[in-house]
């Protein structure tokens, strides 16, 4: 794993996981002004693109030109043309008014929706992003552990995706702000079909720094043994979790999620 990742204290980063999910709204946001609208939603979320270090929207026009995006290394919305980065604004100083005047102006520039006509399905928290001035290391210390997910996830979905009835892209969810993938092992309603969701939260309620985890739905009767580092989480909803706390550099995180990921899968089938 990337020694960056281990820079700071896990549980230091969520400062700068809340500013960043506030940031990534605006990409969602515009994805929800422009796009045809999904069953599954699946039109909001994000990509990570490496190239950028940032997570972007989908393309928001029809000839699939322009994204909209945060970046990590530089705290700033992107906008990117046609793979390359167009323009940025840092969001250190800036505020809400700020960022939107910022994306709507690009938005109408090329004839496309402002961010306005968006409608949200959950409430968004106003935030300060002034306060991502000197944290800097978190940031880019959040963003490694989104590369790293990614990483991790593309070589499971090589693999393991082999299960899958269904193609089971990564992507980020800008609601919980998850980088995820779900392997659905059988057709039928998602809702009730067996499947294995597995990817990295930045940290949450449950736990305040980022973990990997991995989801055998529906939740088994009887749940096997954890592979390690990863223990089973069972308040609220049931996991396989490994915290960024219990792992180190040495841990090859594609090959732990891949044992965790046939573990929930013969869960479903015992």
């Amino acid at each position: 794993m990337n020694a960056k990742l281990f820079s700071v204290d896990p549980t230091s980063l969520v400062t700068v996981r809340e500013l960043s999910h506030a940031a990534v709204q605006w990409a969602s946001r515009a994805a929800r002004a422009n796009l045809a609208v999904k069953a599954d939603d699946s039109h909001s979320n994000l990509g990570w693109a490496e190239a950028h270090f940032a997570l972007l929207s989908h393309p928001l026009d029809n000839k699939q030109r322009f994204q909209l995006g945060f970046g990590f290394g530089s705290a700033a919305l992107l906008w990117v043309d046609n793979g390359d980065l167009a323009d940025a604004m840092s969001l250190t100083g800036s505020d809400e008014a700020g960022a939107r005047s910022w994306c709507d102006a690009h938005l109408r520039e090329v004839g496309l929706e402002i961010t306005d006509k968006a409608e949200m399905p959950y409430e968004l928290t106003a935030v300060d992003y002034a306060d991502f001035d000197g944290a800097a290391t978190e940031l880019e210390t959040l963003g490694a552990w989104f590369a790293t997910a990614q990483s991790a996830l593309d070589s499971l979905v090589a693999g393991f995706g082999a299960h899958a009835v269904a193609p089971a892209p990564v992507r980020c969810w800008p609601h919980h702000y998850d980088l995820a993938t779900l392997f659905l092992l059988e057709a039928g309603d998602p809702e009730t079909a067996r499947s294995v969701g597995v990817g990295l939260s930045p940290g949450d309620g449950s736990y305040a720094e980022p973990y990997f985890y991995c989801t055998p739905w529906p939740t088994p009767a009887q749940l096997p043994d954890a592979p390690a580092p990863m223990h089973w989480h069972t308040e609220g909803f049931t996991s396989l979790v490994a915290k960024a706390s219990s792992l180190d550099q040495s841990v090859d995180m594609a090959a732990v999620l891949h044992q965790a990921a046939e573990v929930a899968r013969s869960s479903l089938y015992s």
